[in-house]
């Protein structure tokens, strides 16, 4: 995503002495509707991800005016049941070896954990990003499949009427997958108000919402509940080009996506649940 907004769900941003960032977070559904559905459900938590993260780094001077960043890897693990509506947060960086990361926290307003974020990403410092994407989509618009995708049936994906089907129907035979195609009129507002992105590609919160609607489908319970996950993205993922969510591994706990586009692996999706 580009550093251009013209709003965001982060304020008051308070870098410490160590380099953590403590912030507030939005409480207005007016102007992120996705805090109606509730704040564990991943397609808060992805947006929480993008806009706490994008923020602190910004608080931090870790990006300039029209750089954009890309996510590559991501896991979260959701606290207490109870826990309301996010009001604060803390970000800060940790190291493991050769890996260093981010970890977020957010609170309620009774101090309760909602959920615990870790993720890595990548600034595009000198690449002309516009003119690179511009012909990665050309490319990808001239080899897609011209055949449409029948998506599922609303009541068996958990979604409420201002939402939209993302995936077709499970195939079950073999390998389980299910096709999938995110575009202006299911995946972006005004359309679908849920669901945001930069509109230059899928973003992580339309991989999980996909995998979250495939995850009904397998559980045969449009209701059941993600716990955590995680997310390892290695490819972009085009707007408007259908793509496979096939299951990986599937246990009553755990299940595994593989996701593909045009015949290439583009990210590995784990729902814990």
């Amino acid at each position: 995503m580009p550093r251009q907004f013209s709003s965001s769900y982060t304020g008051d941003h308070r870098v410490k002495a160590d380099g953590s960032v403590a912030f507030s977070c939005s409480q207005d559904v007016g102007a992120w509707p996705w805090l109606t559905l509730g704040p564990h459900h991943p397609i808060a938590i992805q947006a929480q991800n993008f806009w706490t993260s994008v923020g602190a780094i910004l608080a931090l001077g870790g990006m300039k005016d029209g750089q954009w960043s890309a996510l590559t890897w991501t896991e979260w693990t959701c606290g207490d049941a109870e826990a309301g509506m996010a009001v604060r947060g803390s970000y800060e960086r940790e190291t493991s070896g050769d890996d260093e990361h981010y970890l977020i926290v957010l609170y309620d307003g009774d101090d309760r954990q909602i959920v615990s974020m870790r993720g890595r990403g990548v600034v595009f410092r000198n690449r002309n990003f516009e003119e690179w994407r511009g012909k990665a989509k050309s490319k990808a618009r001239s080899l897609s499949d011209a055949e449409t995708i029948v998506f599922a049936a609303r009541d068996i994906l958990g979604i409420g009427m201002q939402e939209h089907p993302l995936i077709g129907v499970l195939d079950t035979h073999k390998v389980p997958y299910c096709d999938a195609l995110i575009t202006a009129e299911n995946g972006l507002p005004p359309a679908n108000p849920m669901l945001g992105g930069s509109g230059d590609h899928v973003n992580s919160v339309h991989m999980i919402e996909a995998a979250r609607q495939a995850l009904c489908q397998l559980t045969e319970n449009p209701r059941v509940k993600v716990s955590g996950g995680e997310m390892e993205l290695n490819r972009y993922v085009e707007l408007g080009t259908p793509f496979r969510l096939d299951v990986a591994d599937h246990s009553k706990k755990e299940t595994v996506f593989s996701l593909v586009q045009l015949g290439k692996v583009c990210g590995k999706l784990t729902l814990r649940h």
